[in-house]
């Protein structure tokens, strides 16, 4: 099933805030996906404010990943100018999923859906996959919604979408407040409009339901090894020590484990071997670091390899991605000279945009601007 965050922010084109500026401040906040919506705007203001949101976040690795509401069309426009969504969200009298993927740029996009009870939980188009199941409760961002379905129409509807293997997400009238039941009747993400919008501190917020979310469903069971992966700056190795500690495991560092066996250190490996020989050490030296459980730190592209996450799947450690916004771990690793890989911002920059794709494949943790040590001690509540 999709992976995605635990809370999924909405822009709201009636802020003086324009759109473009409002999906910044909430990627800058520590949010990994933004959906667009743009209504009332006009198309040509809704393009306007896309184009520029997605060629910021293209600069930026690719942060925050946007979904576009409804609008197909600017969707294709944003493709056919190199700038793809991550993905594009339908209602149900929007043009059908399964056709939406057959236009020039858009196969490769999420695909998600609106549903407001048991005909179209049940009928959401297989080209989905993930969907908004509510409203839960009436909501003044949107006049025309649905009869509010409440806790156990979102039960029912999660419990339908589980079983296709589609990520639910709550929509309609949501606080802070909704995210523990919520989570508990199986919603994967909460999408929230304006309650976030009027927060001081949407970071605090993203925070909280994220602790919310962790209590309903560890993001790791008692005794099982973790992998750690993510970008380089994103403080792998540092959250991973502390992890290890704390629940009395040991920790490896993949990067120093190729230290130790090749006796030569990373940026002489790329400088005398290339990428592609560093590659495959990774791949030949992972198994054995999964044997028994540890707390393992991977380097920034371990996670692309399919047979590295094969070899995480089998050996029955929990992944997850410590996704810090690429901007913030720039300003942490820049030209570092024993980070080959961190010696360009544009390069570095393209690389993680790229990565992020791989990324997603695993359960996410969000910093949100909060240190090591406050991770650890949420990770393990």
């Amino acid at each position: 099933m999709l992976h995605l965050p635990p809370l999924y922010p909405i822009t709201d084109a009636t802020r003086p805030v324009s759109l473009s500026q409002q999906i910044r401040g909430l990627g800058e906040a520590g949010f990994p996906l933004v959906q667009f919506r743009g209504k009332p705007l006009d198309a040509k203001a809704q393009w306007v404010e896309l184009r520029a949101a997605l060629a910021e976040a293209a600069a930026n690795g690719g942060w925050p990943f946007i979904c576009v509401n409804d609008r197909t069309d600017l969707a294709m426009l944003a493709a056919q100018e190199g700038l793809t969504p991550w993905g594009l969200h339908l209602g149900q009298d929007d043009l059908p999923a399964s056709e939406a993927v057959r236009l020039p740029g858009l196969g490769a996009c999420h695909i998600g859906a609106s549903t407001h009870g048991p005909a179209e939980w049940a009928a959401v188009d297989v080209a989905c996959d993930h969907a908004g199941v509510g409203p839960f409760r009436g909501t003044a961002t949107k006049s025309d919604h649905a009869e509010p379905i409440g806790l156990e129409g979102l039960r029912a509807g999660c419990s339908v979408l589980r079983a296709r293997n589609l990520a639910p997400i709550a929509i309609g009238g949501l606080s802070p407040a909704d995210a523990s039941s919520c989570f508990e009747a199986g919603a994967e993400s909460l999408a929230m409009v304006g309650e976030l919008h009027r927060s001081a501190d949407p970071a605090a917020l993203g925070w909280e339901v994220q602790l919310q979310r962790w209590r309903v469903r560890p993001p790791f069971r008692p005794g099982q090894g973790i992998v750690i992966l993510g970008g380089s700056g994103a403080g792998k190795s540092t959250l991973g020590r502390l992890l290890a500690q704390r629940l009395g495991l040991p920790f490896h560092d993949l990067d120093d484990a190729i230290e130790a066996d090749q006796r030569l250190l990373v940026d002489a490996i790329f400088a005398e071997r290339g990428e592609p020989a560093f590659r495959a050490l990774e791949s030949a030296l992972l198994p054995a670091l999964l044997a028994t459980p540890a707390v393992v730190a991977l380097g920034g592209g371990a996670w692309e390899a399919a047979a590295n996450r094969q070899a995480v799947v089998e050996a029955g450690f929990a992944p997850l991605w410590l996704a810090e916004p690429p901007a913030r771990a720039w300003d942490r690793v820049a030209q570092d000279p024993h980070r080959p890989l961190a010696q360009d911002r544009g390069i570095f920059m393209a690389r993680c945009a790229a990565r992020a794709v791989a990324w997603s494949l695993a359960p996410i943790v969000l910093p949100f601007g909060h240190s090591s040590q406050d991770l650890a001690s949420a990770l393990l509540d």
